[in-house]
């Protein structure tokens, strides 16, 4: 019963849908704040327009879906149903709360860890698939940037692992103090790797609209753009809760209603800081990114992998 609840509520399905409408209007009001606009306001006006991003889903359901004759037809439906799986697929071993996961598993660090990986294969055939010249740059873009950052990310997970071993509810249990202040080495070179593999600002690389059209998503319509758009944004869901529970201590101090609530929280604290980038900080050139993920973010992540074993050796 527990499993099916988190299945479908919370941190599953609902949530998830949930999370995924706030988080296209909060990143839209963060950025019109900062540049002194209105930001999303003519649908649901009263309540700051916040049902916006709904309507453009609608919008986006009952558009046309154009498929370009030289293409796999199969292929290019399914491409973007895969990404938006792999990228919500962490949910289902990470717990919001005490007992409520939907699965559990004593190595569930490693499943998300190798899961969250599982995205940019998936979105380099979507690009191949669509055949045009944007896709294909946008996929070599996708490439480059996930070598720059997938083993910086492996470093941080690993050296919560060596503090906290590989359970992610006992992960929790274990921090005496949160993750971030045990490591925070670690946790910057989370924060940095996750907006790199989510493409959030400054590294909306592989994307660039106003370079490369939209990228891996050039040829994509209706609603499987929505899959291939709302794919980033799921994915950021995973990165929240998985850093919430490695670095702000999950539910800690509370169980139950109030644990959930405060994970929760945790994790909107995370995702407003990856969304407020956008305001703040321009687009990278490709070669600064990798310059960055290669040189001091991977000294960075081996280095908190060294504080995390001083720390092992330490508390025994």
């Amino acid at each position: 019963m527990t499993g099916a609840v988190a299945a479908l509520v919370y941190p599953g399905i609902t949530a998830m849908f949930a999370y995924l409408l706030f988080a296209v209007w909060l990143e839209r009001k963060l950025a019109a704040k900062v540049q002194w606009r209105y930001g999303p306001l003519y649908v649901s006006r009263r309540l700051g327009g916040i049902l916006q991003g709904l309507a453009d889903a609608v919008k986006l359901i009952f558009s046309e879906l154009v498929v370009p004759s030289y293409t796999n037809r199969a292929l290019f439906a399914a491409l973007p149903l895969a990404v938006f799986a792999a990228e919500a697929l962490p949910i289902l071993f990470i717990p919001g709360a005490p007992g409520l996961a939907i699965l559990e598993s004593k190595y569930g660090l490693a499943y998300i860890l190798a899961i969250l990986l599982l995205a940019t294969p998936a979105i380099v055939a979507m690009a191949w698939v669509e055949a045009d010249k944007f896709t294909y740059i946008g996929a070599l873009r996708e490439i480059l940037i996930e070598a720059a950052y997938e083993v910086p990310l492996a470093l941080s997970v690993l050296s919560m692992v060596v503090l906290y071993g590989p359970d992610p509810a006992k992960a929790v249990e274990a921090q005496r103090l949160p993750g971030i202040a045990m490591n925070p080495l670690a946790f910057f070179a989370f924060f940095i790797s996750a907006a790199m593999a989510t493409s959030r600002f400054p590294f909306e690389i592989p994307d660039a609209d106003t370079e490369i059209v939209f990228g891996p998503y050039t040829e994509y319509g209706s609603s499987l753009l929505l899959a291939s758009f709302g794919a980033n944004y799921v994915g950021l869901y995973s990165f929240s809760m998985l850093g919430a529970l490695l670095f702000l201590g999950g539910w800690a101090p509370f169980s139950g209603a109030l644990g959930a609530l405060a994970m929760a929280a945790k994790a909107l604290l995370l995702t407003t800081v990856w969304l407020f980038l956008r305001a703040v900080y321009p687009r990278m050139r490709i070669d600064q990114a990798l310059k960055l993920g290669w040189g001091s973010l991977l000294l960075i992540s081996a280095a908190s992998l060294a504080v995390s074993a001083a720390w092992r050796l330490w508390l025994g």
